[in-house]
């Protein structure tokens, strides 16, 4: 983020006094410390932008730079010249702003590092509102972070139906080998999607259904996925390269059933039959974070009209035949009144 001071690390424990150190940011010379440990930085031209803001570590040879801003996203490399020379390069992003998420209480969300694998040297830290998120007690059962899952390849978070107590700002800090990130995301809460994270629904055969996800702000760039059953068998998905919708051909139960709205990822069922009733998960894919949900869709036994309308005929009937009734009662007792009902 900007205002943050993200250190460069060499891996070196301590540089031999014999070794020349240079770091560059793009094809600039920024920073460097000669054989004696004598340190310096290039405070004018393209180098002038880390004026005041370079500390270069004479032990280990890490670049330290402080009050970071946006023009200093780019490339880092750093050049370790001896009689063997060693060159790591970093590509460093800045923030200038938290991020948003909105999601509804009973979703799924997870918050990305951008770490392809991490490596043995990574250090990752997730935060909640400042406080490090326990990670090494995920699986306690009293935990509040019970629900939380973390990638073993990339360490991305995973917060599974999320509770309303779990809205705020996360912070994840990652010196990796292949990146520096500090990224922040606000997560906030609005609605409740479900009480255990999955929307139960109950559908008449042959109706067409709708699970809407009740998301606004899919973008050209997000990926959507669709997965039906315990197998999460994808029956449709946006591929954004192309601008083009797959929708899953081989599978004779969803033929010419589905429609995908691309704006909102409300998918559409036509003809709905028990043979695709089960359990539903939608996957939207964002840069930095990613949202899921579940339905769970069974053909319900009611069959004929729906209830409201079977109730309201009832209704009709009986207040024809009291009207009915009372007219007969009126004209029996001689007062000339007469009543016809249509």
């Amino acid at each position: 983020m900007e205002g943050d001071s993200v250190t460069l690390h060499t891996d070196v424990t301590e540089v031999p006094k014999d070794r020349n150190i240079i770091w560059k940011f793009g094809d600039e010379i920024i920073a460097k410390m000669n054989e004696a440990g004598a340190t310096s930085s290039t405070v004018d031209g393209p180098g002038a932008i880390f004026k005041d803001r370079l500390n270069l570590d004479r032990q280990t040879g890490s670049l330290t730079i402080t009050n970071i801003r946006t023009e200093h996203i780019g490339n880092y490399s750093v050049d370790i010249r001896g009689i063997t020379a060693t060159l790591k390069t970093f590509q460093v992003t800045v923030h200038d702003v938290e991020e948003s998420v909105l999601v509804m209480e009973g979703d799924s969300v997870t918050l990305h590092t951008d770490v392809t694998k991490i490596q043995g040297s990574d250090q990752i830290v997730w935060k909640f509102e400042d406080q490090v998120i326990p990670i090494t007690n995920l699986n306690s059962a009293d935990s509040r972070w019970s629900n939380i899952h973390l990638n073993d390849q990339t360490r991305d978070l995973t917060i599974r139906n999320i509770r309303r107590d779990q809205s705020g700002v996360y912070k994840v800090e990652a010196n990796a080998i292949s990146m520096i990130l500090h990224r922040k995301l606000r997560i906030n809460i609005s609605g409740v999607f479900s009480a255990d994270g999955v929307k139960p629904m109950s559908e008449r055969n042959g109706d067409t259904v709708t699970l809407q996800t009740r998301i606004t702000d899919i973008t050209g760039d997000d990926v959507i996925e669709w997965t039906f059953g315990p197998q999460n068998t994808s029956v449709v998905k946006t591929d954004r390269e192309n601008r083009r919708i797959i929708y899953n051909e081989h599978d004779v139960r969803f033929t010419n059933k589905l429609q995908l709205d691309i704006k909102t990822g409300d998918l559409k069922i036509s003809n709905f039959k028990t043979d695709v009733a089960g359990v539903y998960h939608i996957k939207i894919i964002k840069r930095t974070y990613a949202i899921e949900k579940s339905f769970s869709v069974t053909v319900s036994a009611q069959s004929g009209a729906p209830s409201g309308i079977c109730g309201a005929g009832v209704g009709l009937v009986v207040w024809a035949v009291t009207v009915f009734f009372a007219a007969r009662t009126i004209s029996n007792e001689g007062k000339g009144v007469s009543v016809n009902i249509k």
